[in-house]
Formats: C-alpha cells, sequence, structure tokens
C-alpha cells in the first residue's frame, strides 16, 4: 500500500507530516509522490489564516472523486483545522475515513493502525520494504503547544498547552535521523527556545544535540523573543555546529500593537535583543514575520512597522495580513477594510524586498560554505539558498564563490582555493575538472 501525504502551514505541520509518514512506514505502507498511486491521501491541515484552511478544505472535497476510483482507498484529516472544526469535517465530507485533531498527532500511530485494520481487502496492498528516507535537512519536533496567549494566535487553543519531550527522547530521533542520511538537524517547536524537561533548558539541548556524531548543523524554529536569553545567545556563539541564523517574528514595530497582541516585550527591548545577538555572532542572518492590519492599528503604527525594518535591516522578512479566526480575543475586535491590509502589505513588502536585494547583492564574489541538499541547490550556514552550477550529491559540503544574486536565491559554482570547479564528478576513479 502506497501513501501520498499533502502539508498546509508551517515547519511544525511539516515535521508532523514527517512523523506521521514514518508511522505508516513502520506499518510497511511506501510513500509515494503521486496521488494516483496511492491508497491512503494524508492532508495536514492548517487554520493560522482562513486562506490555508480554505485551501485544505477544497483539496478535501476533491478526494470524494479520487477515493471512489478504487475500492479500499483512505482518506485521513489530520492537523489544525481538524482539531479546530473536526465535526464540521466529519459532517461536510463524510468520506473522510479519519480525521485526527492537532493534539492528538502523538496518537497517529495507534489511530492509523485501527484505520488500516478496517481495510475491506487486501487485494489492493503493495506491499514492499519502506525506503529510508534520504533528506540530509531534517525537522526534530521538541515539544508542542503554546502557554502564551497572542490575541490574533488561535495555535494555543488547537495545539493546546506545552508539553516537552525528554532530552533522551529527542537525543534519540536526532540519532535516527542521522543514521537515515540527515547532516543538519531543525529543532522544533512553537515557541521552541522555552524548552524545558527536568534541569535541561533550551540551551543544553542545543549542546547535546550538536554532541550527536554526524550532526554538521543545527537551526531552531520558531523562538519568541522573551525566551532569547544569554544563555542561548552564548551556546548559538560558541557551539560551532549551531548555524549563525536566526528567525525571530517581531510581528510589530509599535508598542501599542505588541501589547494589544500580547506579546510581552517592546519594540525598544526586541531591538536591544537583536543588537546583542549580532555582537555575539557577527555576520549572523536574521528574518522575522510582521503582521499588517491588526485591529486598531493606525497609520503612525503602521509606519511604524517601516521604520523598524528600515533600522534592523532583516534579511527577509514574511508579511502577513491580519486574519480573523474565531475563537482568538481579537477576532471580536473592528477589523480594517481588506483594500487598507493590502496597500500596507504591499509597502511592507517593498522595502523587505530591497532590503533582501541589497544584501544578497553584497554576497556576490563572497565565498561560504554549502550543504547540497537535492539536485542542484544547497544553504549556507546563514540560511541563504544557493543553486550550484556543478553535479553534486545531496549530502556533500562544498565551497561555493557567490556569482549571482536573484531575489529568492543565490546562484554560484564550486570553489577551492584558487580553482573554481564548474563540474566535478567521480567518474571511473577518476575526475574530470574544468577550471576557469
Amino acid at each position: 500500500m502506497k501513501f501520498y501525504v499533502r502539508t498546509y502551514g508551517c515547519q511544525m505541520n511539516v515535521a508532523d507530516s514527517s512523523e506521521m509518514g514514518r508511522h505508516l512506514k513502520a506499518k510497511v505502507l511506501v510513500e509515494t509522490q503521486d496521488p494516483d498511486e496511492a491508497s491512503v491521501f494524508l492532508v495536514n491541515t492548517c487554520t493560522v489564516r482562513q486562506h490555508a484552511e480554505d485551501r485544505a478544505f477544497s483539496e478535501i472535497g476533491r478526494l470524494r472523486r479520487w477515493k471512489a476510483k478504487r475500492p479500499g482507498r483512505k482518506v485521513v484529516v489530520t492537523g489544525c483545522a481538524a482539531e479546530r472544526t473536526k465535526e464540521y469535517l466529519e459532517d461536510r465530507f463524510p468520506f473522510v475515513d479519519l480525521v485526527v485533531g492537532a493534539k492528538s498527532i502523538e496518537d497517529f500511530g495507534r489511530a492509523a493502525e485501527r484505520l488500516l485494520d478496517r481495510r475491506e481487502t487486501d487485494e489492493e496492498l503493495d506491499y514492499a520494504l519502506p525506503a529510508i528516507d534520504e533528506k540530509i535537512a531534517a525537522f526534530v519536533t521538541i515539544m508542542r503547544g503554546c502557554n502564551y496567549s497572542c490575541t490574533y494566535c488561535i495555535v494555543p487553543y488547537v495545539r493546546g498547552r506545552e508539553i516537552y519531550h525528554s532530552m533522551d527522547q529527542i537525543l534519540g530521533e536526532v540519532r535516527d535521523r542521522v543514521s537515515e542520511g540527515a547532516r543538519e538537524i531543525t529543532l522544533l517547536g512553537q515557541t521552541v527556545n522555552s524548552y524545558r524537561h527536568g534541569q535541561h533548558r533550551f540551551a543544553d539541548l542545543l549542546s547535546a544535540v550538536a554532541g550527536v556524531d554526524g550532526v554538521e548543523r543545527i537551526r531552531f524554529i520558531s523562538p519568541h523573543p522573551y525566551y532569547m536569553t544569554d544563555g542561548v545567545i552564548e551556546t548559538m556563539a560558541r557551539v560551532p555546529q549551531v548555524c549563525e541564523s536566526l528567525h525571530l517574528p517581531v510581528q510589530s514595530g509599535s508598542n501599542t500593537m505588541l501589547k494589544a497582541m500580547m506579546r510581552n516585550y517592546t519594540r525598544g527591548q526586541y531591538v536591544a535583543l537583536v543588537e546583542k545577538m549580532r555582537r555575539a555572532m557577527p555576520g549572523m542572518t536574521l528574518s522575522t514575520d510582521i503582521i499588517v492590519g491588526f485591529p486598531g492599528e493606525t497609520e503612525d503604527d503602521f509606519r511604524q512597522n517601516l521604520s523598524m525594518i528600515e533600522e534592523l535591516q532583516f534579511d527577509w522578512g514574511f508579511i502577513f495580513k491580519y486574519s480573523s479566526r474565531e475563537g482568538t480575543p481579537a477576532a471580536n475586535l473592528d477589523g480594517f477594510p481588506q483594500e487598507l491590509i493590502e496597500e500596507r502589505h504591499q509597502r511592507c513588502l517593498e522595502i523587505v524586498d530591497r532590503i533582501a536585494l541589497e544584501k544578497r547583492s553584497k554576497f556576490v564574489g563572497t565565498i561560504h560554505d554549502v550543504l547540497i541538499e537535492e539536485g542542484h541547490f544547497g544553504r549556507t550556514r546563514t540560511n541563504y539558498k544557493v543553486h550550484v552550477d556543478s553535479n553534486l550529491m545531496a549530502g556533500e559540503q562544498v565551497s561555493v564563490r557567490i556569482t549571482n544574486a536573484r531575489r529568492a536565491t543565490l546562484e554560484g559554482e564550486v570553489h577551492n582555493g584558487n580553482i573554481t570547479f564548474e563540474n566535478f564528478r567521480e567518474e571511473d576513479g577518476g575526475a574530470g575538472i574544468h577550471t576557469e
């Protein structure tokens, strides 16, 4: 039997999909990238914004015809929207076989086992040994849930309060991912740096993961500014495996809006934190999230977003149009016309894109270590995506001279000392090398 996964939303959902996929592989199912080959179609949903939820529901609706084409097919819906709208999903889509909310992801294995035991026939099953996951950069979930109550956010309601995995469990999963070929580990949590288990804190976890043989790079998302302690910053600067790149959501440059959002810090505190991190890690890259159009945001509040982007010079940013979510405190506030939100969104994007391109342009001619993830693409330690004009294997780490900077990626060629390798591959025990 083969399964196909469609994932909507954040990296936590991507990690959850990988975890559920491993449960299915343990039941001797094989993942496919072609839905027509699949006997199980899993839709992992997102509810953080209405658009993401609507896209997932449209996908689920189309699966009625997919399921009818072959006896024994199963439709599984999981994730945050499944948690928030379980009864609605079951009523609107009666052909769905299993609904697993975000709070129950860790019970997915047992639920899937019960589902597969209900199959009508074994005639459609195509049993085979599961393939080893060869992803070079792997996600490892260290915690679930969130103890914060940001007024715009549905996550605490659909994922629950924070629950932390033990250090032993996390390190065991890291070793598993390394044995499958991973060389870069990204630790995941809703407020990932709030991690605590017994006497262990997040800085201790970073050091422990770095001690696992085979781990060459460590990243983590998404941290909360409040928990970016001196200990975490010192560990990032000291431990060579921890990459000098961070995505640190700020959400607004206005103290009025930050208070209304219940973010528990001020603009000044966020700016001071960024300055401290940049002193500890010169050359680090920083990205962020900003919400525009939050209820009550005046033109002056919005302009403070623009001034903060200019002040902190983010390497890139994700600008979100506020989306009201039923069940959150902000849902009861008066919103803005969509035209105004769209206009502010575009103004923010223009500045973010301009700064990002200016920063990328400065990379041309510089040399960077790039870990090849797939095909011709890899990433620098500072998390820039690079297209490398050479034939390389996934997992290779090479020095690359940047030759061009585009809006989304850098371009480069393999470099070794004074020699640039336009093409390098092992062939019949020799190497074909073409120099400039």
